[in-house]
């Protein structure tokens, strides 16, 4: 839980400075020669892309902590509807069978035992009503963070639907662009924004996939149930969480999860090998929405494990 609280006060934070509008778009100077002007848009698509990256990262660390909270409250409420259910049947039990009839305390062998045994159920009684009264406080403040991660939830959405500006940017600098290969990357933008802007999207699959269009993340959505929520660095432990085995060996139809990125990366296993070397399928590897495919030897990659099916 105390992780919990601390991604949900660093996604605050991070909140707290994120940008209220888009910055303006950079001005190519007039003057300037075309490869210098070539220059200056291909590193304002760098930039505009790696903005875009992290709004999608924000949503997605935050889309975590609020999954990890919502199961921690429905853990909360199972165990002080559990709590209420002992102490009334205690209760009820206490009523029907009083520990202090009246034979109890003529089969008292002296007033000392008599005073521990009404001392230790007076302690027993005390306990029990402490642990339901921690239980209520945890689940109250377990709420508060919930809520609070909620509106923070609501304010990074809203900060990557800044994604339609950036689309907006990339197609004016397209059309300023006499290089077909800018051209091309600037479409190629256009259209990663206003898909990762889309937040309802039909499922590719047969299940639901809650991930962003084009993304490693959503490539292995489509092959796997992936219930969790996240970034590709964030799947080892919220898989795990979840009740899914994990472990370092790889297997068909496992994914793969590597921190080849500071966002981490997935892929889909698809055949393993006698000489210990797999197959993956993935996106986004050499390109937003492109699916490809690489053979892996152990120790080739930065492997945080793969996450098999339950």
């Amino acid at each position: 839980m105390n992780r919990l609280r601390t991604a949900v006060v660093a996604l605050l934070c991070v909140g707290a400075t994120l940008p209220t509008q888009a910055t303006a778009a950079a001005a190519v100077v007039p003057d300037a020669t075309p490869a210098q002007q070539l220059a200056t848009l291909n590193q304002q698509l760098t930039s505009e892309q790696d903005r875009l990256n992290t709004l999608n990262n924000q949503v997605e660390q935050a889309q975590s902590t609020l999954d990890g909270l919502s199961r921690k409250l429905n853990d909360d409420h199972q165990r002080e509807t559990s709590l209420n259910k002992q102490l009334v049947a205690l209760g009820r039990l206490e009523y029907e069978q009083p520990a202090f009839s009246l034979s109890t305390i003529l089969d008292a062998r002296s007033l000392d035992q008599l005073l521990s045994n009404m001392a230790q159920a007076q302690l027993v009684a005390h306990k029990q009503r402490n642990l339901l009264d921690q239980t209520r406080r945890l689940r109250q403040q377990d709420q508060q963070a919930h809520d609070q991660m909620s509106t923070q939830l609501t304010g990074v959405q809203a900060a990557r639907d800044e994604a339609a500006q950036v689309a907006a940017r990339t197609l004016a600098l397209r059309s300023s662009a006499q290089d077909a290969a800018l051209r091309a990357r600037a479409d190629a933008l256009n259209a990663q924004a206003r898909a990762t802007q889309t937040i309802a999207r039909p499922p590719s699959g047969a299940w639901p996939n809650h991930f962003a269009f084009g993304y490693c993340t959503y490539y292995v959505a489509t092959r796997r149930y992936v219930p969790w929520f996240g970034n590709a660095i964030q799947w080892y432990a919220n898989a795990a969480a979840y009740g899914y085995p994990e472990g370092k060996a790889p297997r068909v139809t496992a994914i793969m999860v590597t921190a080849e990125s500071g966002f981490g990366h997935v892929a889909y296993v698809e055949a393993v090998y006698p000489d210990g070397s797999w197959m993956v399928s993935e996106m986004n590897f050499i390109g937003w929405n492109v699916v490809s495919r690489r053979t892996i030897r152990p120790g080739q990659v930065p492997l945080l494990g793969f996450i098999y099916g339950q």
